[in-house]
């Protein structure tokens, strides 16, 4: 299922998102790295706006319990990472 699918169907209205890929060996690392905002609404993510409006279309693997100093009580969601290439190509795509 892909996240905005997911989001639709599984988180509540309102609620805080994080998002992590999966670090091979175990673990996860944050998506979204020194940007200052590691968190979106659902509603944001659902809208294709905020810090994970590109993630949309990932495949979610999981939800996870990661506890950060930021926003703790936001939802850990594990995506499947895309090449860089196949992200690029698709960002082409909706521009043309």
């Amino acid at each position: 299922m892909i996240l905005k699918e997911f989001a639709e169907s599984f988180v509540c209205r309102n609620s805080l998102i994080r998002l992590w890929y999966p670090v091979i060996g175990g673990g996860h690392r944050m998506v979204a790295k020194g940007d200052g905002r590691s968190v979106c609404m659902e509603w944001e993510l659902i809208k294709g706006e905020g810090p994970y409006k590109l993630y949309v279309d990932h495949e979610v693997i999981g939800v996870t319990d990661i506890l950060c100093d930021d926003s703790p009580e936001a939802i850990n969601i594990v995506i499947k990472e895309w090449p860089l290439d196949m992200m690029r190509e698709l960002k082409l795509g909706k521009i043309i």
